[in-house]
């Protein structure tokens, strides 16, 4: 009894509990309502990084070339650490029911990409 409980004991301590960055958006997505044709609009996507190590975004990729996203210089967050993605749309020339989605890549271990969406219905007045 006592080499099997040293035998377990040996196992138990050589599994550290694993560390890994967690990237935690409060909203996926995001809708701006009916706007007028013309506008520019603006959201930010804020996120925690909620894991227990350093959390590295290494892309913010819009899916077309009419939605700009930015999130400034700083691309490594501590955890608990918080910060911003802030998205626009041009609704120059578009009309009717718009959706756009932006991919964000990072080191998360259970979710290294995620999906930023947001919606709108253009009025051309």
């Amino acid at each position: 009894t006592l080499i099997s409980f040293a035998a377990m004991k040996i196992s138990a301590s050589v599994t550290p509990p694993e560390k890994e960055a967690i990237m935690s958006f409060d909203k996926l997505q995001f809708d701006f309502g009916k706007v007028k044709q013309g506008e520019v609009l603006e959201h930010i996507f804020k996120f925690t990084n909620s894991g227990t190590e350093n959390l590295v975004i290494q892309s913010v990729q819009p899916a077309c070339g009419c939605t700009g996203a930015t999130m400034g210089d700083k691309k490594e967050f501590a955890p608990g650490e918080t910060g911003e993605i802030k998205i626009s749309f041009s609704t120059q020339g578009r009309e009717g029911i718009n959706s756009k989605t932006i991919t964000v890549t990072s080191n998360d271990n259970k979710e290294p990409s995620k999906t930023l969406s947001f919606k709108c219905e253009i009025l051309n007045q």
